[in-house]
């Protein structure tokens, strides 16, 4: 039997409180070409949804607290994380007199 453990535990915790519960992941399928070329040691990475097309990811390291409230906050506010990380860099945008300009 598998168990999460860490933030992953934790977020099926938050969506069972919220009363959300999301679906398993499912698994991603290798492409014939893939396979037939010997590409099959490394990790699959699915290609980018078109919600990611045109945007770059921006991250940073912060304490593991950061990341628990801004996912109950998501969750408080049945939202996502992105979305709440848009809204916050508009919010600093503005503060230094710059365009509003982040979108989730």
């Amino acid at each position: 039997m598998t168990r999460k453990v860490g933030f992953a535990a934790g977020l099926g915790k938050l969506g069972e409180i919220g009363g959300k519960v999301a679906p398993a992941p499912s698994p991603i399928a290798r492409p014939a070409e893939a396979v037939e070329a010997g590409e099959g040691d490394g990790p699959v990475r699915a290609a980018p949804g078109p919600r990611r097309n045109g945007k770059v990811n921006i991250a940073g390291y912060f304490d593991p607290a950061v990341r628990k409230q801004l996912a109950m906050l998501a969750v408080e506010h049945d939202t996502d994380q992105v979305k709440l990380m848009a809204e916050a860099l508009n919010l600093l945008f503005e503060k230094y007199g710059r365009s509003p300009i982040a979108s989730a």
